[in-house]
Order: structure tokens, then C-alpha cells, then sequence
């Protein structure tokens, strides 16, 4: 028997947070025009100048889900608290989804087995998720956010960028119809203070705080939001890029996961992002193909991406796990279907087709696998989806080994039109 339906975080209007470079060097192309240019454009510019000619904010909520929970019962939060699965006194199944920062520092994250959190934080409170209510929360805030913004990049739930150049402009212009002289401290002034008024707002309207990191571009902007968490500032002058960068490790690079971390220590013995500068591209290339001139542009502060303010679902999907490992795989097998009926509810309520279908097995032990297949087309057949997602399963059907949780995913979502394939057409 399962202990009820969960949705993975790309629920309630999230973006599924991927690990893969590739994604987040969309716009870097990496041209040999780029490449030449990149560290002596960036090097000149940084001397020259701390004046910002584009201002971007990164605005991420602190331990979101757990802060909404907190928002109901604010009297709890300097105590430790724990959104997840049921813990049952130690002997619970499923994992942690979000924790506030009291637990934070005794060794509690995201993604830990709940049986693990509670050896390690009996005291804390816990709570079941409660994802529509995030959802809610959620859209509050963004709504919020784009009154101070002249763009808005939604890139999951709880973050985003802002394009704010035109706001602080205009707040400079105000400066200077009071009789002030225009310069970087005037500039510095208004950035601080739409920063704040973000935060105050946010603060009062859903009792909740966020930290923002600012920079002349979404990649720096995005890494400084992470050093004063939470409810922090932190602000990377045009000029103080290089400085600020160089000491971080590498694995402060969004993308840069434990894989391609352990690759640029061992293979190149790469651990800052100054000796990730250092390192010639060609040999970046070598390991990484395009995505080794990106890590050299981010190294040098290089990130030309423009705020698109536009926001679609990259996946959507939902996992359940059994109150005990499993070894009947119809049984499996049929909590399978009831989390792809959930995952293709939602595609179809928001208007969604889906090309590529996903399956996540976690057996006993916590030994995890996924495996995915490509469509021809798009469809929005339900059929479609139970009949690959049983093609998939059938792999570890003779496994032997008990399953603790299984998982269905969609992707290469897009937004569907009159003429979608059905069953019928799928066979023809």
C-alpha cells in the first residue's frame, strides 16, 4: 500500500532544477569571436568602470516551502522544522522536501531519507507538504515582484530574474531633478533600495523572505544570491567581478554538479573558479565540447543571456512511495498508472502536449533508476503514457529486488493545439 501521492518540485508551477550544463548555456555560444574576447573585454571593462550598463537581479525565496508552512505558524521559526513524509518516529519511508534553516544547521537537507532526519532532529516539527497552497503563495509573489521589475524571468516556484536597468534609471532621474549630480553611488543607492522595497514588500504582503543577488548578469547575479542566505543582499560590482568569482569553488557554478565537478578536479585539477579561468579553452572543449568555452565565459564573468520574460514548464512529474518495498510489480505496476494519471491530469489541465516520457525506480537501499523514452509527436493520450511507462518498467521486471518508490515524468513539454495525436493515430 502507498502512502499517498506526492508531487516531485516541478509541481504547483516549478521548474525542474537540472544539473546539465547544457541547459544553462543556452545563450552562451561559445564562437571563437566570443572566446577572444571574452577575458580582455571583461578585464577592460572591469577596470574602467563600476558602473552598471544593465542591472539583474536574482530574487530566490528562502527555503520556500518550508517558509510557507512557517508564514501560518510564524511563532515556530526559530525552531526546527521539516516539510516531508510522515517520519513515524524514525521508522518513516519517503524523504525530506524542504527544511528551515534551525534545521538546516543540524545536518538536515532536502532530499534526505526522513528516517535520517529524524535520527538526526527528533525535536523538529514535521509537516506534510501542501503544494496547492505553494502554488498560491507562489503566483502572490511573482505578482508582487513584477511591480518593481521592466522584466520578469520566472525559472522555477520560488525564483526568478529581473531585468530592473529601465527602474533604476528612472529612480536616478528622480535623484537629478532634485538638483543631484548623477554618479555610481546614486546608482548603487537606488539598486539597494529597489532591493529593499522587494524584500518589504514580499515580507509584509506573504511573510516570507527571499535573498537577492544583483550583478550585470543572470550567472553572477544568480551565484551571489547564495552568499548571505537568508533574507540577504549581496551586490557585484561591474569591476569586482573577477575578484569576487575567482575564490569560490567551481561547484558554485549553477550546472556544475558533482560529475563535472569531480571531472575538473581530477582530470585538470580545476577546484576555483580562478583556476577554471586559467585553464585553456581548448582543453575545456576537450571534456566538455561546447559547454567548455561557456565554463570559461562564466569563469571570466561572461554571461550576455537576456532576461525573457516568458515562463513554460520544462517537466512535470509525481512519485509515490510504498509503505513497504515491494516485490509484486503488478502491485508496482498499478501505483505506476495512479501517478501518470496525476501527471497527465495536470499536463492536460494547464494545456500541455508531452514528446518524451520518464520513469524513476527506487529499490530498497536506495539504488535509483531513470529511464526515459522519446515520442515521434507530441500527444496527450493517457494511453500513450500507461503503455510507455509499462515498456519502461519491464526492464527491472525480473530484477528480483524490492522497490521503495516509483516515479513518472514528462517532458519536452509544449503548449497543445487542435489535431493532437490519439491512441489510434499513435498505432497507424
Amino acid at each position: 500500500m502507498c502512502n499517498g501521492k506526492r508531487r516531485a518540485l516541478q509541481t504547483s508551477g516549478c521548474v525542474s532544477r537540472t544539473s546539465s550544463l547544457l541547459k544553462l548555456s543556452g545563450s552562451i555560444d561559445g564562437d571563437d569571436e566570443k572566446k577572444g574576447e571574452a577575458s580582455s573585454s571583461a578585464n577592460a571593462k572591469n577596470a574602467s568602470s563600476s558602473r552598471f550598463e544593465r542591472v539583474i537581479f536574482h530574487v530566490d525565496m528562502d527555503s520556500f516551502y518550508a517558509s510557507c508552512e512557517l508564514s501560518l505558524r510564524p511563532e515556530l521559526k526559530d525552531t526546527p522544522f521539516i516539510v516531508g513524509a510522515d517520519p513515524k518516529d524514525g521508522k518513516g519511508r519517503g524523504v525530506v522536501i524542504a527544511c528551515n534553516y534551525p534545521a538546516r544547521k543540524l545536518g538536515v537537507r532536502s532530499a534526505l531519507p526522513i528516517s535520517k532526519a529524524w535520527e538526526l532532529c527528533p525535536q523538529a516539527v514535521y509537516v506534510r507538504p501542501n503544494f496547492d497552497f505553494y502554488g498560491r503563495v507562489s503566483e502572490a509573489v511573482f505578482e508582487i515582484i513584477r511591480q518593481f521589475a521592466d522584466r520578469v524571468e520566472q525559472v522555477s516556484i520560488d525564483e526568478a530574474y529581473l531585468d530592473v536597468t529601465g527602474r533604476v534609471a528612472s529612480m536616478m532621474m528622480m535623484m537629478l531633478s532634485q538638483d543631484h549630480k548623477a554618479n555610481d553611488d546614486q546608482q548603487e543607492y537606488s539598486i539597494r533600495s529597489l532591493a529593499s522595497s522587494i524584500k518589504e514588500s514580499i515580507r509584509e504582503k506573504q511573510g516570507i523572505t527571499c535573498s537577492i543577488g544583483v550583478a550585470e548578469s543572470k550567472i553572477v547575479a544568480k551565484i551571489a544570491t547564495d552568499m548571505n542566505k537568508p533574507d540577504g543582499l549581496t551586490i557585484v560590482k561591474p569591476e569586482k567581478v573577477m575578484d569576487f568569482l575567482a575564490p569560490l569553488p567551481v561547484g558554485r557554478i549553477p550546472g556544475v554538479g558533482k560529475v563535472t565537478e569531480g571531472i575538473l578536479n581530477s582530470r585538470f585539477g580545476i577546484r576555483t573558479i580562478a583556476d577554471l579561468r586559467g585553464t585553456p579553452i581548448e582543453d575545456l572543449e576537450s571534456a566538455f565540447g561546447r559547454n567548455g568555452a561557456w565554463l570559461h565565459n562564466v569563469a571570466n564573468g561572461i554571461d550576455r543571456s537576456e532576461v525573457v520574460e516568458r515562463w513554460e514548464h520544462v517537466s512535470l512529474s509525481g512519485e509515490t512511495t510504498f509503505e513497504q518495498d515491494e516485490s509484486d510489480f503488478s502491485k508496482v505496476a498499478k501505483a505506476m498508472y495512479d501517478v501518470a494519471q496525476d501527471v497527465h491530469r495536470r499536463a492536460v489541465s494547464e494545456n500541455y502536449t508531452f514528446r518524451n516520457v520518464g520513469i524513476k525506480v527506487r529499490f530498497s537501499g536506495f539504488e535509483t533508476h531513470t529511464r526515459s523514452r522519446s515520442l515521434k509527436v507530441p500527444t496527450t493520450s493517457l494511453e500513450i503514457l500507461n503503455a510507455e511507462c509499462e515498456k519502461l518498467l519491464s526492464e527491472f521486471a525480473r530484477s528480483g529486488k524490492k522497490v521503495r518508490l516509483i516515479g513518472v515524468r514528462v517532458s519536452s513539454l509544449e503548449r497543445s493545439a487542435e489535431g493532437q495525436s490519439s491512441l489510434l493515430d499513435w498505432q497507424k
